[in-house]
C-alpha cells in the first residue's frame, strides 16, 4: 500500500517518474522492445525499467498473476481477466540459406507445400506465440512438415537455417539484419501471412502515470517509423 500511495503521490506533479516491470515474449523483447524503449526515455528520461522476457505463455501467466505493470506479447490472448490492446501488425516469413533453390524465389501460396514438403521444418517450443502463429499459418496451407526440429530461440533458427539445416518461418521483423546482409534469404510469398503483436495488462492493475504514459506510447506512436 505504501509503495502504491507513493505513486499516486508523484502523479499529482507534472514530472513523469517511477519504475515499469514489462513483461515481453522473446520476438518483442528482443528485436522490438528496445527500439521502443529508447524511443521513450528520450520523451521520459525519468521512467525507469525493468525488462523479464519468456515466451508468451510466461508472460500471459505474469499478466494473470499481475506480477507485471504491462506484457507484450506475440498473438491474440483470449483472457477475461487481462485488457489486450493490438500494438503493432507483422509478417511472417519462409526462411532458407543464401544457397538454397529457393532463395529468393517467389512462390504461390498453394505451393509452398510441394516446394519445401522434403526439408526439415524448424520451430520455436510450445508455448511460444511465434510458434502458435506458425502453426497455424501452415494449417491454412495444408502442410504438414515430415520433418520437425523444434529450437527454443529465434536466434538458434537463424543460424540453423543459416548453416542449411532447414526451412523455418519467422517474424519480419527478427530478419533485417540477416536478410540485408544476405546471410538467409526469404521464400517470397504472393499473400502475405500476417499476425499481430499485443499489449497485454491485467483488468484490475493499478495504473501509475508513468505506466499509462508508456502504454499511450505504444497504441498511439507510429511504432513503424520508430523501428525502421
Amino acid at each position: 500500500m505504501h509503495r502504491v500511495a507513493k505513486r499516486a503521490v508523484s502523479d499529482l506533479v507534472e514530472l513523469v517518474t517511477g519504475h515499469l516491470n514489462i513483461g515481453a515474449s522473446f520476438t518483442v523483447g528482443e528485436y522490438i522492445l528496445p527500439r521502443i524503449l529508447a524511443a521513450f526515455t528520450t520523451r521520459f528520461p525519468d521512467v525507469k525499467f525493468s525488462v523479464t522476457i519468456g515466451n508468451t505463455e510466461f508472460v500471459h501467466e505474469s499478466a494473470r498473476e499481475d506480477s507485471i505493470d504491462i506484457g507484450l506479447v506475440e498473438g491474440e490472448v483470449d483472457d477475461p481477466q487481462l485488457e489486450v490492446n493490438k500494438f503493432l501488425n507483422d509478417e511472417l516469413v519462409f526462411i532458407v540459406s543464401k544457397n538454397h533453390p529457393l532463395a529468393g524465389v517467389s512462390v504461390k501460396p498453394e505451393e509452398i507445400a510441394t516446394r519445401i514438403k522434403d526439408l526439415p521444418f524448424i520451430i520455436r517450443e510450445e508455448g511460444s506465440g511465434t510458434r502458435l502463429a506458425v502453426e497455424k499459418a501452415l494449417e491454412n496451407l495444408n502442410f504438414q512438415p515430415s520433418s520437425l526440429i523444434t529450437l527454443g530461440s529465434t536466434q538458434a533458427i537463424k543460424e540453423s537455417v543459416e548453416a542449411n539445416l532447414g526451412v523455418s518461418m519467422l517474424s519480419r521483423w527478427t530478419l533485417r539484419k540477416e536478410i540485408k546482409l544476405g546471410f538467409i534469404k526469404p521464400i517470397r510469398c504472393c499473400n502475405p501471412i500476417t499476425r499481430g503483436f499485443y499489449l497485454i495488462q491485467h483488468n484490475e492493475k493499478f495504473q501509475s502515470r508513468a505506466c499509462a504514459e508508456f502504454k499511450k506510447f505504444i497504441l498511439e506512436s507510429d511504432l513503424t517509423n520508430i523501428l525502421s
